[in-house]
């Protein structure tokens, strides 16, 4: 385990639901361009080759790229996958084996696009958590405790040429972790915000955590969802809380209404600078 003290990360926001910078478009997905220290992951792209784009505008360049991470293998996380491998020849792409089952959301698809040509040879499949470079870890263990914080209704997944309830093991978490701290980047939380939370901090036992951003999948959930979510985050709030796409922009006004400006929405454009 490497730590550094003073490690410095920048997270741009290449695509997200919401748009506020000019030029920018926003689209349903999430694309995050990650930097830290002397090396760039990229966490999701998005629906589309749009996070393509919109990186030109950011002036974040892909042939920096060191790993593509996926965070699951939805179609809004992953839709700009081939775009990005004709961009950048080098990049590994990190993910969950499962990521790559056929997904479902009633009867439309929406799992990886056109998976079965893609070429092997670029991905790298995770199943325990690991350091793939200095100070930035992928979580893909992340067991479910709390069954009110899960997000799998209507989702499914095919498995022996069956279709059955997706309870997203293909899901990982992206840790960036210093010496001071810890942030931690959640796509869509379909297996929980507070459960994801759980596995993380249990790992790294009484870090600091700096900042979360990520989905929450709450988006017109109920108010037992909401409240799950509450009451995980009450004993270990972060210093920032940047909540998006699948949370939905009236999740962010709730959280906010309760934590203040410790709250942000994480628009598409939107830059983090933080030290570790």
């Amino acid at each position: 385990m490497f730590l550094f003290k003073n490690m410095k990360c920048k997270i741009t926001t290449l695509v997200e639901n919401c748009v506020y910078g000019r030029k920018l478009q926003a689209e349903h997905g999430l694309s995050l361009y990650v930097e830290v220290g002397n090396h760039v992951v990229l966490f999701d792209t998005g629906a589309s080759d749009l996070f393509v784009r919109n990186a030109r505008l950011l002036h974040c360049d892909f042939q920096q790229v060191d790993y593509l991470i996926l965070s699951h293998g939805h179609s809004d996380h992953a839709g700009g996958l081939e775009a990005f491998l004709e961009i950048n020849r080098k990049a590994k792409v990190i993910c969950k084996r499962e990521a790559l089952d056929p997904k479902f959301k009633g009867n439309r698809e929406n799992g990886i696009r056109h998976a079965a040509r893609l070429d092997m040879s670029r991905f790298m499949f995770v199943d325990k958590t690991s350091e793939i470079l200095p100070g930035i870890w992928v979580f893909p263990d992340l067991p479910v405790i709390n069954e009110n914080d899960t997000h799998f209704e209507h989702f499914l997944v095919r498995r022996n040429g069956e279709l059955v309830p997706d309870r997203f093991e293909d899901e990982l978490a992206l840790i960036l972790k210093g010496e001071e701290g810890m942030t931690v980047l959640s796509a869509c939380s379909h297996r929980g915000i507070t459960n994801i939370l759980r596995s993380v901090s249990s790992f790294f036992y009484n870090c600091r955590l700096k900042m979360i951003i990520g989905g929450f999948h709450i988006h017109n959930a109920s108010p037992d969802k909401d409240n799950a979510i509450v009451v995980g985050l009450k004993d270990s709030l972060p210093d920032e809380l940047g909540v998006c796409h699948c949370s939905g922009v009236d999740k962010y006004a709730f959280f906010y209404s309760l934590w203040g400006d410790m709250v942000f929405y994480n628009h598409t454009g939107c830059v983090k600078e933080i030290e570790l």
